[in-house]
């Protein structure tokens, strides 16, 4: 089962530097959101979002969408010109299929809002 993909777009106010992502992730139903990390690595704004097994769930759901609305922090406007978002589970437990999930934006693919 190939899971994990996100769906994502930047969205900013103009003459600001107020910049916010909107992911949509479909992954496994039995993971939920451990945390959700953001710093500038290798000329790259890197968001990750790290998921982990819901070992409380009685019966396993196949798969889930959820919606995550992520402020970029950076020291400087200018990191964020290539974006990359990571959806990854850290969790060894769970073993169902492709265990990353990627995607890359920028500062110039952005829509105002």
């Amino acid at each position: 089962m190939k899971l994990y993909y996100p769906y994502f777009n930047l969205f900013y106010k103009t003459g600001t530097s107020n910049y916010r992502l909107d992911a949509l992730v479909k992954m496994p139903g039995n993971c939920i959101l451990e945390s959700i990390e953001q710093n500038y690595v290798n000329d790259y704004w890197e968001v990750r979002i790290k998921l982990k097994e819901n070992k409380t769930l009685s019966e396993i759901i196949k798969e889930q969408v959820k919606e995550f609305e992520i402020s970029l922090k950076p020291s400087d406007i200018k990191q964020l010109e290539k974006i990359k978002i990571i959806v990854k589970n850290y969790d060894n437990l769970l073993r169902n299929g492709d265990p990353d999930g990627e995607g890359d934006t920028g500062i110039g693919n952005g829509e105002e809002e």
